[in-house]
């Protein structure tokens, strides 16, 4: 047994006892793989720090409090416009227009492309670090606090991008994202895909500290479900990165929640990185290009490492 209450197992088909799983709230998991658990009743994969009380608002406070820059180099910028552009392609499919909200506003970029799409926008975080910057760069009027402060039925979308791995209890989130809806509102959310092949090795990028749940089609379809959210279109994306991160973590040796000091990880950087960025950057690039035809195979039947869904809400 260790500290935090869960009981570790050393076969991995072997039952074991946490805390209840946020989604079905069953309370037997099973070894996944890399430490990680796998609820017995759903399939949801979990980080067992999910089970310390207040894990959430603690990791998730260290790696994106005071200090943390979204974007470091207009390389990750680019990245960002990149990825938003994906996101907005597939919104237009359901909404044309009307009141976006982000929860989860990050650097502010999603927002500030969405409005130049025509879209009325606005920013949900907790984060009062993140609220002023994005208000201050981007102009964009950001709530800094829970959706549960937000005045129900008022947005056409809302867009929750990477950020239901971070929550301790996805279903009573999502419950609350589904009351800001209007009647043919829509949600779009966007999460780490484990179902991805990439998640079969130790060395994946989204095996971080303060992910703590995993979803894959299945479970973030229970989720949605299970919130009131009936949902209408499912994609996966594999990134052009991630099999070379995947392969840079296997050389440096880099385990699954292994980092000792999450900020070390994200948005800060150390001086001599503008040295090395530009030919890592290119390297990523080149070995995207490479990886094409086996990431189109990844998206196209469901692998890929990003798990997109859009959803409306049942009335």
């Amino acid at each position: 047994m260790r500290e935090d209450g869960v009981r570790t197992v050393g076969h991995p088909e072997e039952p074991i006892v946490g805390g209840a799983c946020p989604l079905c709230f069953a309370s037997r998991f099973g070894s996944f793989r890399f430490g990680f658990l796998r609820c017995a009743g759903c399939g949801l994969v979990v980080n067992p720090a999910l089970f310390r009380p207040g894990a959430g608002q603690d990791l998730n406070e260290e790696a994106f409090g005071e200090g943390w820059e979204p974007e470091t180099s207009f390389w990750v910028r680019w990245f960002q416009i990149w990825k938003n552009r994906r996101y907005l392609r597939t919104i237009r499919k359901f909404a044309q227009g009307g009141r976006l909200l982000e929860v989860g506003v990050g650097g502010g970029r999603f927002l500030e492309q969405a409005r130049a799409a025509g879209f009325d926008v606005m920013g949900c975080d907790l984060s009062p670090a993140v609220f002023r910057r994005v208000e201050e760069r981007i102009g964009v009027p950001v709530h800094c606090g829970s959706v549960d402060g937000l005045s129900r039925a008022s947005f056409d979308v809302v867009a929750m991008h990477h950020v239901l791995e971070h929550v301790e209890d996805p279903v009573g989130f999502l419950r609350s994202v589904r009351d800001l809806l209007l009647p043919a509102g829509i949600v779009h959310i966007a999460v780490p895909n484990v179902g991805c092949w990439e998640a079969r090795s130790p060395a994946w990028n989204y095996y971080v500290p303060y992910h703590l749940t995993y979803f894959d089609r299945e479970t973030l379809a229970r989720a949605a479900r299970e919130a009131g959210l009936a949902p209408m279109w499912y994609g996966t994306h594999e990134s052009f990165s991630t099999w070379f991160l995947t392969m840079v973590r296997v050389v440096l040796k880099i385990r699954p929640n292994e980092t000792s000091r999450i900020a070390a990880s994200i948005g800060r950087v150390p001086a001599w990185w503008s040295l090395v960025e530009h030919p890592y950057r290119l390297a990523m690039l080149a070995a995207g290009a490479v990886t094409w035809p086996l990431r189109l195979m990844q998206g196209s039947l469901g692998r890929g490492d990003e798990l997109v869904m859009v959803a409306r809400a049942e009335r």
